[in-house]
């Protein structure tokens, strides 16, 4: 039977040695993904930290802002009503 497997044209044969480079380099992709997981954590976690920073910037703004449109809007208001009575 080996005689017909050795002349068959669409037999293949792999070694132990095709087998081990294989599980060598699944190895290496494997270890490749997990340190691209770990870069990807440190991104997200850097990318929030941002986030937050930057919520926290406009929290600091918003009081200010209310308070001169709530100004503006009395102002202008009074303006309209001493035009009105003037």
């Amino acid at each position: 039977m080996n005689d017909h497997q050795d002349q068959d044209p669409l037999g293949v044969r792999i070694g132990a040695r095709e087998i081990y480079d294989e599980v060598v380099g699944l190895r290496e992709d494997v270890r490749s993904l997990g340190q691209e997981g770990e870069n990807v954590t440190e991104t997200l976690e850097d990318h929030e930290h941002r986030i937050r920073g930057l919520e926290h910037e406009r929290g600091k703004f918003v009081l200010p802002v209310a308070l001169v449109t709530a100004v503006a809007t009395v102002v202008a208001a009074g303006l309209t009503v001493a035009k009105i009575a003037g």
